[in-house]
């Protein structure tokens, strides 16, 4: 028993270290600011040409995806036509 005292009271500790290093960190670190410039291509800011026949730019979308629905295996349930809910289980077949 005094051996797993002994490991719990070390991992305490190494866990205070490091929180208290985190703290510190926080406290007393300042990472100051910089100035950041990213250049970006001029052929990427201008928009394609409007084509005369094209001005929506309906050719230049991508292609749609088509995704097709899993086929279910059950049958669709169907409600009853006065609105009633039942709460009992179906007849066994």
């Amino acid at each position: 028993m005094p051996t797993l005292i002994r490991l719990f009271v070390f991992l305490l500790v190494l866990v205070g270290l490091v929180f208290g290093g985190m703290v510190g960190l926080t406290l007393f670190v300042d990472p100051g600011e910089k100035d950041i410039t990213i250049k970006i291509p001029t052929r990427d800011l201008v928009a394609p040409p409007a084509n005369a026949n094209d001005p929506l730019g309906i050719n230049v979308l991508p292609a749609p995806v088509n995704i097709v629905p899993k086929e279910s295996s059950e049958e669709p349930v169907t409600p009853p036509a006065d609105g009633s809910i039942s709460t009992s289980e179906p007849p066994p077949e």
